[in-house]
């Protein structure tokens, strides 16, 4: 067979999506020269959250043969590598960002007119030079399959239904963008309005048993097209080759003494400014302060995108650890979990899925939220169904850091055994996906 398969990945609603994809996209490309692989990128901001020091984006650079960027109206740009998508949203941030206010001002404006009249002349200013392709053009004429692998929330998303609807007919395979407990027994009561009428031609692939029914009910997936394969991500094959492909930290970070923080975003729903502020403040008290450590932050997708954590609107890190001390105490990192977790002996969560990739390595982590006059909310998804312990006071930290350094074995053998309870284990499970979904395309 001489013709080519086109795959395209829609990373939405952030870099998460590409994360969990990589390994089965990893495998795919290895397995014939007539492939093509190209990587959309329905919200500019989004490549926010690239960096060239992660060992995902690496490999990403080195298979995707386009990668398609959303600009406005039906026009994208086509970029010929991951790599030069950076770069190019580097080179425009400061116009990308201001044409973002304006898109939000133009619809209730007084000077709607001048508004929109200076949003095209900035806009023809970041795209007038750049290679444009239209939306119905996405598709290649000369294959005889176009695949679509995503994650099927997507299809709630008013943003990406000129996307989605091009690939009606066709073969689209779903894999969750996010490693999350939310849909754990959560209650469908009718399923969601998607742009994808046609549910035939979709594969679900989700993380564990609990999923399969919320996803057949929430999309109206046929409940034989969902099947539980475990995290692929999770692979110890898959696990080595980001390894390898990783920086490190710098060697004054790059020891078992540097303790390692999961940001999120402020949120009214997950996590107050004030919980996180004074969160922050115990870490440097105990780690920085009394115990000589360092402290290297890892933030979320979503942070990075909506600029909630690392900004001059919310500068917690910075006015807590002090700008002054930067790199010296304490630092930002853009490397993949895997990379971070090397040597590590604590790991501490504001919320985040991205602890189960530190579980699979073996490091211990907590869920710290330091509660501020009492205020439940929904932020302990992982500790509540076991993978984690929770702390939400100095006292409690102080405890389960001692635990880190002197028991670490019990720690480790909780959270792997609620891993196991959920989450099935399968040798080369990215293998084996991609295997499946080659033999699938090729049998039609």
């Amino acid at each position: 067979m001489n013709k080519t398969i086109n795959f395209f990945v829609l990373c939405f609603p952030h870099f998460g999506t590409l994360d969990n994809w990589m390994p089965i996209v990893d495998g795919i490309s290895t397995s014939s020269d007539h492939l093509k692989f190209t990587l959309i990128i329905p919200d500019a901001n989004i490549v926010r959250s690239f960096h060239k020091d992660n060992a995902v984006v690496k490999i990403s650079n080195n298979i995707f043969d386009t990668v398609l960027i959303y600009a406005y109206d039906d026009i994208w740009i086509e970029q010929s590598s991951v790599f030069n998508s950076i770069a190019w949203y580097k080179k425009n941030q400061t116009t990308l960002r201001l044409i973002d206010i304006l898109k939000s001002l133009t619809s209730r404006s007084l000077f709607f007119y001048i508004l929109r009249w200076l949003l095209i002349l900035l806009q023809n200013k970041v795209y007038g030079k750049e290679l444009k392709v239209r939306c119905k053009n996405f598709k290649k004429s000369t294959s005889y399959a176009n695949t679509l692998l995503y994650d099927i929330h997507a299809e709630n998303n008013f943003l990406i239904k000129n996307v989605l609807q091009l690939f009606e007919e066709g073969d689209k395979y779903s894999l969750p963008h996010a490693l999350s407990m939310l849909t754990f027994g959560k209650k469908v009561s009718k399923p969601v309005s998607t742009f994808i009428n046609n549910k035939d031609d979709i594969t679900v692939y989700v993380y564990a048993e609990f999923q399969s029914k919320y996803y057949n009910l929430k999309y109206g997936v046929d409940p034989d097209k969902v099947h539980v394969v475990g995290i692929p991500r999770h692979d110890l094959e898959w696990i080595k080759v980001v390894k390898n492909e990783s920086d490190n930290l710098p060697s004054d970070f790059n020891n078992s003494d540097t303790v390692i923080i999961l940001s999120r975003h402020v949120s009214k729903a997950h996590l107050l400014f004030d919980e996180k502020m004074e969160s922050v403040k115990n870490i440097k008290k105990l780690f920085i302060d009394n115990l000589g450590m360092k402290v290297v932050i890892k933030a979320h997708p979503s942070e990075v995108q909506e600029k909630l954590s690392i900004s001059s609107k919310e500068n917690i890190y910075e006015d807590v650890f002090g700008l002054d001390n930067y790199g010296a105490t304490w630092m930002y990192s853009n490397l993949h979990a895997f990379a971070l977790g090397k040597g590590k002996r604590i790991v501490i969560s504001f919320n985040t899925g991205v602890v189960f990739d530190f579980i699979a390595m073996g490091v211990p982590c907590v869920e710290y939220i330091e509660l501020v006059d009492n205020s439940e909310k929904n932020i302990t998804q992982f500790s509540e169904n076991g993978f984690i312990e929770r702390v939400s006071n100095y006292q409690e930290l102080r405890y389960f850091s001692d635990k880190c350094f002197d028991h670490s074995d019990k720690i480790l053998a909780s959270s792997a055994s609620a891993y196991k309870n959920y989450f099935p284990v399968f040798d080369n499970i990215s293998k084996s996906i991609a295997t499946e979904i080659l033999n699938d395309i090729n049998s039609k």
